[in-house]
């Protein structure tokens, strides 16, 4: 499996723009590599590699490889979150539409593709033996939760009905993530269409519209 590269912008100019390319470089080079090779295959020569870089590099910008781990949880996080948000407010719609709408945007592209799935399966399963990373899965998990509950609760207002938003937000997380990890291991078993309609009915009993 060949993970393919994000299309190169501009290139900086400043030094400060080099150093925020150069560093954002080698952690898109790590996710690639945790894509195609998991983390034990994963080397500073591997990322070097991916990114297009010099072994060397690596060193001026990380400690360690564990602080690439973090980095590049971080920085996936980061980008999924931010493609969602945008999606979410380029649809436009109320409260309970939008939380319909979300089970659309994390089982499809450009959120639901194969760099995301396995890249994230890599890192999921190093948050088992890696302190720091699980330190920063901690929390942007709750981070997640929270926003969640967010959705949640702006929904229930909208319709006027009473629940519990953060049980409502810590089953959909739930459910969700089982449905992703499921995909990402064997999408012979379920499709991508199957999960979203899994995710909005649970939306829709929560929200008491069944």
């Amino acid at each position: 499996m060949i993970i393919p590269k994000t299309p190169s912008k501009k290139r900086p100019r400043t030094h400060a723009e080099i150093n925020e390319f150069r560093r954002k470089s080698l952690i898109e080079g790590a996710l690639r590599s945790l894509a195609e090779n998991g983390v034990s295959g994963t080397t500073v020569s591997t990322i070097c590699t991916a990114a297009g870089s010099s072994r060397g590099l690596l060193g001026h910008y990380f400690s360690s490889k564990d602080e690439v781990m973090v980095a590049a949880l971080d920085y996936l996080f980061g980008q999924i979150s931010v493609t969602v948000r945008e999606s979410l407010d380029r649809f436009n719609g109320t409260a309970v539409e939008t939380l319909h709408e979300l089970p659309s945007v994390m089982f499809t592209a450009p959120v639901f593709t194969q760099l995301n799935r396995t890249a994230f399966l890599a890192l999921w399963h190093e948050t088992r033996f890696n302190d720091q990373v699980r330190v920063a899965n901690r929390q942007l998990y709750r981070n997640y939760i929270n926003r969640m509950e967010r959705m949640f609760i702006a929904a229930a207002a909208e319709l006027g009905v009473q629940f519990d938003p953060r049980r409502a937000a810590l089953g959909y997380i739930a459910l969700s993530d089982g449905l992703w990890l499921g995909l990402s291991i064997h999408d012979d078993v379920i499709t991508g269409e199957q999960a979203i309609e899994i995710c909005q009915n649970y939306i829709s009993r929560e929200l008491q519209q069944n």
